[in-house]
């Protein structure tokens, strides 16, 4: 037993040097919770359990490559299912002589978890301090927990670090978008102008309707379901563009449907809260009768618009922090596909609220916008 416990130890602590020491990259969790998985085909008890929770752990739709679980809370399911799995095997390896395939599959699932945590804590390099030092203390009582062979504690505190992690890195990326600077936004814009990257033929003016209104205020109402690629895509800038005019609370993280490319990180409203003097927003879940492009976007019965105005492989598959990064790059793709396309709703919202507030809706960028909306009707 002190054998697989040593063993245990030596695999951790390649985790911790590998980068640093050799060139070839470490092993993905994904790939070594697939091998830990592979381990125990075939055996009956408590191996035929770790088997199967395994099995739901690697499920496709929670992980983004190897590499990357989903965003929480549906990538947490990938440390519920690992240290369930832990707890099955725990019987075989108290054993006299517990097996190698077991011993093995331990050393795996562990090294996922850690790897899992340490990769969240690297993007969010640079967001919330005192979250991030809480993780990096949460990986060393994994490590402990390990040492002293409770090993299911020690994945309980990877998938903490791993939650902290994302809990510094969500106001990281969403602070980004909601503050870039009116000279990085306008400078985007009018790149992405220059460089066609906005489409107007996906906005159209809404006919014979009355006003959308909501609490006496011009109502942007959004159909954008989590999943959707588009969706992700426009969040980035539904979130620049209403910054302007109010301030959101309770955004988070999430990702297109990791089943289909390409995928695109980006920002949920489904529990979100905003506010603001000129403008109200809502979101609504897909009916009959919204066009099936999505997302579909009404600015108070004046615009209405129908799938991404930008394309989806201005993303590159870029990481959240990379994505919020480039929206205060003008020379960028993604930039200026973001930035554009929230100029173009602040554009719209502008012809709603009659121009006001003056600071946002005056500018050079705003108007050269306008005047590329198509006539909105009385």
């Amino acid at each position: 037993m002190r054998r697989a416990r040593a063993a245990l130890l030596a695999v951790l602590g390649s985790a911790l040097i590998a980068p640093a020491a050799n060139a070839a990259a470490p092993t993905p969790p994904l790939t070594l919770l697939r091998q830990a998985r592979n381990d125990l085909r075939g055996m009956s008890g408590g191996g035929a359990a770790a088997y199967r929770k395994l099995g739901a752990a690697t499920a496709r739709t929670l992980w983004i490559g190897e590499s990357e679980a989903v965003a929480p809370p549906a990538g947490r399911a990938v440390f519920a299912d690992s240290r369930t799995a832990l707890l099955d095997l725990e019987p075989l390896l108290n054993s006299h002589r517990p097996p190698a395939a077991i011993t093995a599959a331990e050393s795996f699932i562990l090294t996922a978890d850690r790897r899992l945590a340490e990769g969240a804590i690297r993007e969010a390099t640079g967001g919330a301090g005192g979250l991030l030092a809480r993780a990096r203390g949460m990986v060393l009582s994994g490590d402990r927990w390990a040492a002293t062979s409770r090993v299911d504690l020690a994945a309980e505190q990877y998938g903490r670090a791993w939650g902290d992690a994302f809990s510094a890195l969500t106001p990281l990326a969403v602070t980004s978008a909601e503050n870039v600077s009116a000279t990085a936004l306008a400078t985007a814009a009018e790149n992405a102008l220059a460089a066609d990257r906005v489409a107007f033929s996906t906005v159209r003016p809404v006919q014979n309707q009355p006003p959308l209104t909501k609490l006496g205020l011009p109502e942007v109402l959004v159909v954008a379901p989590d999943g959707c690629a588009a969706c992700e895509l426009e969040s980035w800038s539904l979130v620049e563009a209403l910054s302007q005019f109010g301030v959101f609370s309770n955004l988070a993280l999430s990702q297109s449907v990791v089943t289909r490319h390409p995928i695109v990180r980006g920002i949920t409203f489904q529990n979100a809260g905003y506010g603001s003097p000129y403008v109200s927003f809502g979101i609504a879940a897909p009916s009959g009768k919204v066009p099936r492009p999505l997302p579909f976007v009404d600015v108070a019965n004046k615009y209405a618009g129908t799938g991404s105005p930008a394309s989806l492989s201005a993303t590159g598959g870029l990481l959240w922090t990379k994505l919020a990064g480039s929206l205060a790059r003008p020379k960028t793709a993604a930039g200026q596909a973001i930035d554009g396309t929230a100029e173009l709703l602040t554009a719209e919202i502008c012809d709603a609220t009659a121009g006001i507030p003056a600071e946002v809706c005056g500018t050079a960028a705003v108007q050269a916008y306008q005047k590329r909306l198509p006539p909105a009707s009385p």
